[in-house]
């Protein structure tokens, strides 16, 4: 147990704004969201256990506190369940990422004129931060008394066990919400997957001459579409991939040659020496795989003259990869409405990569501009 500091840290502000703690606190879920008896039970044992009127379970990001659950608050802050940081005690536990505790808070020069005295009654304060699933800090788990108290190290030790099985419920949930989420795209999957098959038996049965050579064609491009397939489905029993090492190239020559339907004359490639390992693997081979399917089905891929043309360049600390189809039917103009595929394109490079994509849907075929930070590939030594 810590006593509260008797002034904020420098960098105080810039630990509540900092982007990745924000962007754990939204993939949370909690804030401006109902109550629930999970966090409510919490609170309740919080102050029955260690016998004080108030206990809270307070979600801090760079400009307010919400509480997702309270016992014992003034009814009209009850009701609005959240104030600014002026009326915060629980952003210092957040910024410090530790347990902090005060015995009187109108003696203490860093909290005396915080409003959170006269407004809330906090006299008396012990907070364990909440951490995010991915371990950042996001809130605080607090006992308040509203008169002088000295804690002790048994008070800590319940309230970090009361924290730590909130802790364990968002956790929970984000797995669930994980599962939830690779089923979706396993089932769209599997939908691309038999419009891919349906397409390559059209293509096929045009460019052959006789029964032998098409099942030899479509035997070749349906084991190709396996691999490209086993590459963007993550594993259902542990949800881990293989750390395999794979060149950057052949990565996308494997997710892209199933679908095409007149040779490598398809599909131009000039790309740097850059190599992939682990989830990296699965989450490119996921987003070449969506726009491979989209150019088979709308775009190049679906005309025998279509041609993509995929370059790459490293500028400094990114990475950055241009998809450009020419040869497909004309684009009369970008898509209106956002499919699971586009979603979870975005997704996975925006929260998974930390990347963007950009497209520019011309007349003559679209150009998708994909930029990633180089962190994301095995870079060859100087």
């Amino acid at each position: 147990m810590t006593q509260f500091p008797t002034d904020p840290l420098p960098d105080h502000e810039a630990r509540l704004s900092d982007r990745a703690r924000l962007s754990a606190l939204a993939d949370a879920g909690v804030m401006e969201t109902p109550p629930e008896e999970i966090f409510d039970r919490a609170a309740r044992l919080a102050t029955t256990f260690l016998g004080v009127p108030i206990g809270l379970a307070s979600f801090v990001d760079a400009e307010r506190q919400f509480f997702k659950a309270q016992c014992g608050l003034p009814s009209d802050v009850a009701a609005d369940r959240e104030t600014p940081l002026s009326h915060s005690f629980c952003q210092y536990v957040v910024a410090h990422d530790r347990t902090l505790a005060v015995s009187d808070a109108r003696a203490h020069p860093l909290l005396t004129s915080n409003m959170a005295i006269s407004d809330l009654g906090v006299i008396a304060y012990l907070g364990v931060p909440i951490h995010a699933p991915t371990g950042e800090p996001i809130g605080s788990f607090c006992a308040i008394d509203t008169a002088p108290r000295d804690w002790t190290d048994k008070d800590v030790e319940i309230l970090s066990d009361l924290a730590a099985m909130l802790e364990t419920e968002l956790h929970l949930r984000r797995e669930r919400d994980a599962m939830q989420t690779l089923a979706r795209e396993m089932n769209h999957r599997v939908k691309n997957l038999f419009s891919v098959v349906g397409g390559m038996i059209a293509l096929t049965s045009r460019t052959v001459d006789t029964p032998a050579d098409m099942a030899r064609v479509l035997q070749g491009r349906l084991a190709a579409l396996d691999l490209a397939h086993s590459m963007v489905s993550p594993s259902l029993a542990d949800g881990r991939t293989d750390a395999q090492s794979l060149a950057l190239e052949d990565l996308i020559t494997r997710i892209v040659q199933p679908h095409l339907s007149n040779g490598s004359a398809q599909l131009g490639l000039d790309l740097p020496d850059l190599h992939l390992s682990g989830r990296a693997i699965t989450d490119i081979a996921l987003v070449l795989h969506e726009l491979a399917t989209n150019a088979a089905k709308y775009g190049a891929l679906s005309c025998p003259d279509g041609i993509v043309t995929i370059t790459g360049q490293i500028d400094g600390d990114h990475v950055g990869l241009n998809w450009s189809e020419e040869g497909g039917p004309d684009i009369a103009a970008a898509p209106t409405e956002t499919g699971f595929g586009s979603r979870l394109i975005d997704v996975t490079v925006a929260r998974q990569m930390n990347g963007s994509l950009n497209s520019d849907w011309r007349r003559s075929g679209v150009a998708h501009r994909l930029t990633l930070p180089l962190s994301v590939f095995e870079a060859p030594e100087p």
